[in-house]
Protein backbone atom coordinates (compact mmCIF):
# COMPACT_ATOMS: atom_id res chain seq x y z
CA UNK A 1 0.00 0.00 0.00
CA UNK A 2 1.28 3.47 -1.13
CA UNK A 3 1.84 5.87 1.93
CA UNK A 4 1.55 10.10 1.26
CA UNK A 5 2.70 10.86 -2.45
CA UNK A 6 6.70 13.11 -1.96
CA UNK A 7 5.30 16.48 -2.77
CA UNK A 8 6.51 16.39 -6.27
CA UNK A 9 4.64 13.96 -7.31
CA UNK A 10 1.37 16.16 -5.54
CA UNK A 11 2.41 18.78 -7.45
CA UNK A 12 2.32 17.27 -10.97
CA UNK A 13 -1.28 15.63 -10.02
CA UNK A 14 -1.75 19.36 -9.95
CA UNK A 15 -0.62 20.41 -12.99
CA UNK A 16 -2.10 17.04 -14.45
CA UNK A 17 -5.77 18.02 -13.62
CA UNK A 18 -4.99 21.10 -15.49
CA UNK A 19 -3.54 19.49 -18.86
CA UNK A 20 -4.74 18.03 -21.66
CA UNK A 21 -5.08 14.61 -22.46
CA UNK A 22 -1.60 14.56 -24.29
CA UNK A 23 0.18 16.00 -21.15
CA UNK A 24 -1.30 13.63 -18.99
CA UNK A 25 -0.24 10.90 -20.56
CA UNK A 26 3.09 12.51 -20.40
CA UNK A 27 3.22 13.36 -17.01
CA UNK A 28 2.08 9.89 -16.13
CA UNK A 29 4.34 8.19 -17.90
CA UNK A 30 7.10 10.64 -16.59
CA UNK A 31 5.62 10.08 -12.39
CA UNK A 32 5.64 6.18 -13.13
CA UNK A 33 9.30 6.21 -14.23
CA UNK A 34 10.12 7.88 -11.18
CA UNK A 35 8.58 5.67 -9.03
CA UNK A 36 9.95 2.67 -11.14
CA UNK A 37 13.27 4.16 -10.10
CA UNK A 38 12.88 4.90 -6.36
CA UNK A 39 11.04 1.40 -6.14
CA UNK A 40 14.44 -0.29 -7.48
CA UNK A 41 16.93 1.68 -5.14
CA UNK A 42 18.78 -0.08 -3.07
CA UNK A 43 21.45 1.35 -0.50
CA UNK A 44 25.03 0.50 -1.52
CA UNK A 45 27.10 0.17 1.65
CA UNK A 46 25.18 -3.20 2.50
CA UNK A 47 25.79 -4.40 -1.24
CA UNK A 48 29.13 -3.48 -0.51
CA UNK A 49 29.33 -5.68 2.92
CA UNK A 50 27.53 -8.75 0.91
CA UNK A 51 28.80 -11.56 -0.27
CA UNK A 52 25.89 -11.77 -2.64
CA UNK A 53 27.18 -8.65 -4.50
CA UNK A 54 28.82 -9.71 -8.37
CA UNK A 55 32.58 -8.47 -7.78
CA UNK A 56 32.28 -6.81 -11.12
CA UNK A 57 29.98 -4.33 -9.78
CA UNK A 58 30.81 -3.96 -6.29
CA UNK A 59 34.17 -3.10 -8.13
CA UNK A 60 32.07 -0.61 -9.66
CA UNK A 61 30.35 1.10 -6.96
CA UNK A 62 33.77 1.60 -5.27
CA UNK A 63 34.55 3.59 -7.59
CA UNK A 64 31.33 5.12 -7.50
CA UNK A 65 32.00 5.84 -3.83
CA UNK A 66 35.79 7.21 -4.28
CA UNK A 67 34.09 9.85 -6.95
CA UNK A 68 31.39 10.87 -5.50
CA UNK A 69 33.68 11.42 -2.33
CA UNK A 70 35.97 13.32 -4.29
CA UNK A 71 33.10 15.50 -5.61
CA UNK A 72 31.85 16.38 -2.31
CA UNK A 73 35.67 17.19 -0.68
CA UNK A 74 37.72 18.86 -3.77
CA UNK A 75 34.92 19.97 -6.11
CA UNK A 76 32.16 21.39 -3.81
CA UNK A 77 29.51 19.38 -5.85
CA UNK A 78 26.76 17.76 -3.64
CA UNK A 79 28.29 13.98 -3.94
CA UNK A 80 27.13 13.14 -0.77
CA UNK A 81 23.69 13.91 -1.72
CA UNK A 82 23.44 11.35 -4.56
CA UNK A 83 24.25 7.97 -5.73
CA UNK A 84 24.17 6.47 -2.58
CA UNK A 85 21.94 4.45 -3.93
CA UNK A 86 21.94 1.51 -6.86
CA UNK A 87 19.17 0.42 -9.06
CA UNK A 88 19.20 -1.90 -11.91
CA UNK A 89 16.71 -1.02 -14.11
CA UNK A 90 16.37 -4.28 -16.52
CA UNK A 91 17.23 -2.22 -19.83
CA UNK A 92 20.39 0.07 -21.50
CA UNK A 93 18.70 3.16 -21.29
CA UNK A 94 16.86 5.07 -17.98
CA UNK A 95 15.01 7.56 -20.52
CA UNK A 96 15.16 8.17 -24.18
CA UNK A 97 15.58 11.81 -25.60
CA UNK A 98 14.02 13.60 -27.93
CA UNK A 99 15.34 16.45 -30.30
CA UNK A 100 13.25 18.44 -32.96
CA UNK A 101 13.91 21.05 -35.40
CA UNK A 102 11.99 22.99 -38.49
CA UNK A 103 13.40 21.38 -41.69
CA UNK A 104 15.10 24.72 -42.18
CA UNK A 105 16.07 25.87 -38.90
CA UNK A 106 18.41 25.36 -36.11
CA UNK A 107 16.18 26.71 -33.60
CA UNK A 108 15.23 23.95 -31.30
CA UNK A 109 11.49 22.88 -30.62
CA UNK A 110 11.10 23.82 -26.85
CA UNK A 111 8.44 22.20 -24.52
CA UNK A 112 7.28 23.53 -21.20
CA UNK A 113 8.14 22.11 -18.06
CA UNK A 114 6.32 22.72 -14.82
CA UNK A 115 9.56 24.39 -12.34
CA UNK A 116 11.89 23.99 -15.00
CA UNK A 117 10.77 26.37 -17.52
CA UNK A 118 11.02 25.80 -21.40
CA UNK A 119 13.69 23.02 -22.14
CA UNK A 120 15.09 22.45 -25.58
CA UNK A 121 14.05 18.73 -25.98
CA UNK A 122 11.12 15.99 -24.49
CA UNK A 123 11.98 13.22 -22.31
CA UNK A 124 10.18 9.54 -21.84
CA UNK A 125 10.84 6.56 -19.66
CA UNK A 126 9.59 4.43 -22.80
CA UNK A 127 11.35 4.34 -25.76
CA UNK A 128 7.91 3.33 -27.77
CA UNK A 129 6.60 6.40 -26.74
CA UNK A 130 9.45 8.48 -27.93
CA UNK A 131 9.51 6.93 -31.01
CA UNK A 132 6.14 7.50 -31.95
CA UNK A 133 6.05 11.79 -30.91
CA UNK A 134 8.88 11.38 -33.26
CA UNK A 135 6.57 10.36 -35.74
CA UNK A 136 4.48 12.74 -35.40
CA UNK A 137 6.84 15.50 -35.29
CA UNK A 138 8.16 14.19 -38.68
CA UNK A 139 4.97 13.85 -40.35
CA UNK A 140 4.44 17.53 -39.47
CA UNK A 141 8.11 18.33 -41.45
CA UNK A 142 10.23 18.38 -38.43
CA UNK A 143 13.64 16.94 -38.15
CA UNK A 144 13.91 14.72 -35.52
CA UNK A 145 16.32 12.77 -32.61
CA UNK A 146 15.74 10.19 -30.73
CA UNK A 147 18.57 8.87 -28.23
CA UNK A 148 18.89 6.76 -25.09
CA UNK A 149 19.91 8.83 -22.33
CA UNK A 150 22.21 6.97 -19.53
CA UNK A 151 21.55 9.28 -16.53
CA UNK A 152 20.04 12.20 -15.62
CA UNK A 153 19.40 14.51 -12.70
CA UNK A 154 16.46 15.35 -10.54
CA UNK A 155 17.64 18.58 -9.50
CA UNK A 156 17.68 17.57 -5.79
CA UNK A 157 14.25 16.34 -5.86
CA UNK A 158 15.04 13.17 -5.08
CA UNK A 159 18.82 11.40 -3.91
CA UNK A 160 19.39 10.27 -7.93
CA UNK A 161 20.90 6.47 -7.95
CA UNK A 162 23.33 4.43 -9.30
CA UNK A 163 22.31 3.05 -12.33
CA UNK A 164 22.71 -0.57 -14.46
CA UNK A 165 22.57 2.36 -17.38
CA UNK A 166 26.17 3.72 -16.41
CA UNK A 167 27.70 1.43 -13.67
CA UNK A 168 29.72 -0.77 -16.01
CA UNK A 169 31.65 2.36 -17.61
CA UNK A 170 35.31 2.74 -17.25
CA UNK A 171 35.98 4.77 -14.00
CA UNK A 172 36.92 8.20 -15.68
CA UNK A 173 33.47 7.85 -17.98
CA UNK A 174 31.77 7.27 -14.56
CA UNK A 175 33.45 10.54 -13.14
CA UNK A 176 32.37 12.22 -16.08
CA UNK A 177 29.01 11.43 -15.81
CA UNK A 178 28.67 11.77 -12.47
CA UNK A 179 30.45 15.53 -12.11
CA UNK A 180 28.09 16.67 -15.00
CA UNK A 181 25.06 15.38 -12.76
CA UNK A 182 26.01 17.01 -9.43
CA UNK A 183 26.85 20.04 -11.43
CA UNK A 184 23.03 20.34 -12.45
CA UNK A 185 22.76 19.86 -8.46
CA UNK A 186 24.79 22.07 -7.52
CA UNK A 187 23.10 25.40 -10.03
CA UNK A 188 20.22 25.05 -12.70
CA UNK A 189 18.71 27.93 -14.40
CA UNK A 190 14.98 27.53 -15.25
CA UNK A 191 14.50 27.26 -18.85
CA UNK A 192 17.81 27.56 -19.76
CA UNK A 193 18.95 23.96 -21.79
CA UNK A 194 22.39 25.41 -23.53
CA UNK A 195 23.32 27.16 -20.75
CA UNK A 196 22.67 24.28 -18.07
CA UNK A 197 24.22 21.40 -19.75
CA UNK A 198 27.33 23.49 -21.08
CA UNK A 199 27.98 24.15 -17.34
CA UNK A 200 27.47 20.87 -16.62
CA UNK A 201 30.14 19.51 -19.12
CA UNK A 202 32.58 22.14 -18.64
CA UNK A 203 32.55 21.69 -14.91
CA UNK A 204 32.93 17.62 -15.51
CA UNK A 205 35.63 17.97 -17.42
CA UNK A 206 37.58 20.10 -15.09
CA UNK A 207 36.34 17.94 -12.16
CA UNK A 208 37.95 15.12 -13.77
CA UNK A 209 41.29 16.59 -14.65
CA UNK A 210 41.65 17.26 -10.88
CA UNK A 211 40.32 14.26 -10.07
CA UNK A 212 42.76 11.98 -11.77
CA UNK A 213 45.43 14.60 -10.85
CA UNK A 214 44.39 13.55 -7.20
CA UNK A 215 44.99 9.94 -7.60
CA UNK A 216 47.96 10.35 -9.27
CA UNK A 217 46.66 9.07 -12.42
CA UNK A 218 49.22 10.94 -14.67
CA UNK A 219 48.78 9.09 -17.54
CA UNK A 220 44.95 8.92 -17.54
CA UNK A 221 44.99 12.20 -17.29
CA UNK A 222 47.37 12.66 -20.70
CA UNK A 223 44.50 10.34 -22.26
CA UNK A 224 41.92 12.32 -21.28
CA UNK A 225 43.35 15.57 -22.06
CA UNK A 226 43.94 13.52 -25.70
CA UNK A 227 39.80 12.91 -25.65
CA UNK A 228 39.42 16.50 -24.89
CA UNK A 229 41.46 17.70 -27.90
CA UNK A 230 39.79 14.94 -30.43
CA UNK A 231 36.16 16.29 -28.86
CA UNK A 232 37.01 19.92 -29.60
CA UNK A 233 37.97 18.36 -33.45
CA UNK A 234 34.74 16.91 -33.66
CA UNK A 235 33.18 20.28 -32.24
CA UNK A 236 35.14 22.56 -35.26
CA UNK A 237 33.47 20.30 -38.17
CA UNK A 238 29.95 20.14 -36.07
CA UNK A 239 30.72 24.19 -35.96
CA UNK A 240 31.68 24.98 -39.22
CA UNK A 241 28.17 23.15 -40.40
CA UNK A 242 25.95 25.03 -38.41
CA UNK A 243 27.39 28.07 -39.99
CA UNK A 244 26.92 27.00 -43.68
CA UNK A 245 23.16 26.10 -42.68
CA UNK A 246 22.60 28.76 -40.90
CA UNK A 247 23.57 31.05 -44.62
CA UNK A 248 21.32 28.61 -46.29
CA UNK A 249 18.20 28.61 -44.06
CA UNK A 250 18.78 32.40 -44.30
CA UNK A 251 18.75 32.62 -47.96
CA UNK A 252 15.72 33.17 -49.75
CA UNK A 253 16.12 29.91 -52.13
CA UNK A 254 13.00 27.84 -53.21
CA UNK A 255 12.52 24.71 -50.75
CA UNK A 256 13.57 22.39 -53.11
CA UNK A 257 16.67 24.11 -53.74
CA UNK A 258 17.09 24.68 -50.21
CA UNK A 259 16.56 20.71 -49.48
CA UNK A 260 19.08 20.11 -52.24
CA UNK A 261 21.97 22.28 -51.00
CA UNK A 262 20.82 20.94 -47.20
CA UNK A 263 21.97 17.27 -48.39
CA UNK A 264 25.16 18.54 -49.35
CA UNK A 265 26.45 20.41 -46.39
CA UNK A 266 25.64 17.40 -44.28
CA UNK A 267 27.50 15.20 -47.10
CA UNK A 268 30.40 17.47 -46.29
CA UNK A 269 29.87 16.92 -42.45
CA UNK A 270 30.46 13.37 -43.06
CA UNK A 271 33.37 13.98 -45.32
CA UNK A 272 34.63 16.08 -42.20
CA UNK A 273 34.22 13.29 -39.96
CA UNK A 274 35.49 10.49 -41.98
CA UNK A 275 38.82 12.60 -41.95
CA UNK A 276 38.70 12.45 -38.68
CA UNK A 277 38.24 8.93 -38.25
CA UNK A 278 41.30 8.49 -40.48
CA UNK A 279 43.30 10.97 -38.47
CA UNK A 280 42.87 9.41 -34.90
CA UNK A 281 42.65 5.88 -35.86
CA UNK A 282 39.83 3.08 -35.01
CA UNK A 283 36.36 2.82 -35.32
CA UNK A 284 35.42 6.32 -33.86
CA UNK A 285 32.20 8.41 -35.13
CA UNK A 286 30.51 5.26 -36.42
CA UNK A 287 26.82 6.01 -35.67
CA UNK A 288 27.63 9.42 -37.51
CA UNK A 289 28.51 7.61 -40.76
CA UNK A 290 26.23 5.19 -40.90
CA UNK A 291 22.99 7.16 -40.18
CA UNK A 292 21.63 10.26 -41.66
CA UNK A 293 22.32 13.30 -39.64
CA UNK A 294 19.92 15.96 -39.26
CA UNK A 295 19.03 19.88 -37.74
CA UNK A 296 17.76 17.92 -34.35
CA UNK A 297 21.39 16.14 -34.33
CA UNK A 298 22.72 19.68 -34.37
CA UNK A 299 20.79 20.86 -32.03
CA UNK A 300 21.75 18.45 -29.29
CA UNK A 301 25.25 19.07 -30.02
CA UNK A 302 24.80 22.79 -29.91
CA UNK A 303 23.21 21.86 -26.63
CA UNK A 304 25.62 20.55 -24.65
CA UNK A 305 28.84 22.91 -26.16
CA UNK A 306 27.82 25.99 -26.89
CA UNK A 307 28.79 28.01 -24.15
CA UNK A 308 31.92 25.45 -22.76
CA UNK A 309 34.34 27.54 -24.16
CA UNK A 310 33.17 30.51 -22.14
CA UNK A 311 33.06 28.46 -18.76
CA UNK A 312 36.03 27.30 -19.05
CA UNK A 313 37.02 30.97 -19.72
CA UNK A 314 35.81 32.04 -16.50
CA UNK A 315 36.90 29.49 -13.88
CA UNK A 316 40.40 30.69 -15.14
CA UNK A 317 39.19 34.45 -14.43
CA UNK A 318 38.46 32.72 -10.63
CA UNK A 319 42.18 31.57 -10.85
CA UNK A 320 40.91 27.64 -10.37
CA UNK A 321 38.62 28.73 -7.19
CA UNK A 322 35.41 26.50 -7.45
CA UNK A 323 33.83 28.15 -4.55
CA UNK A 324 34.19 32.16 -7.12
CA UNK A 325 33.25 29.87 -9.98
CA UNK A 326 30.01 29.01 -9.00
CA UNK A 327 29.07 32.16 -7.48
CA UNK A 328 29.98 33.83 -10.93
CA UNK A 329 28.03 31.26 -12.69
CA UNK A 330 24.96 32.41 -11.11
CA UNK A 331 25.29 35.77 -12.31
CA UNK A 332 26.83 34.79 -15.64
CA UNK A 333 24.36 36.07 -18.56
CA UNK A 334 25.84 34.52 -22.06
CA UNK A 335 24.83 35.77 -25.60
CA UNK A 336 21.93 33.94 -26.78
CA UNK A 337 20.79 32.74 -23.61
CA UNK A 338 17.32 31.16 -23.41
CA UNK A 339 15.04 33.31 -21.36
Amino acid sequence: MMGHLPKQLLMAAVVLSLSSCQTLEFYTQAASGQMEILRKSKPIEPMLASRDTDPKLRKQLEAVQNIRRFASEYLSLPGDESYGKYADLGRPYVTWTLYAAPEFSLEPKRWWYPTLGKLDYRGFFDEADANELGKQLRAEGYDVQVGGVDAYSTLGWFHDPVLNTFVHAADVDLAELIFHELSHRKYFRSGATVFNESFANANAEEGVKRWLRHEGRMEDLKKFEARLVRRAEFYERVDWTRAELEKLYASDLPPEEMRRRKAVVFGDLRDRFRELRRKWGGRGLEGWLTRDVNNADLVSLHTYQKHVPAFRKLLVECGGDLDVFYKRVKKLRLEGDEE
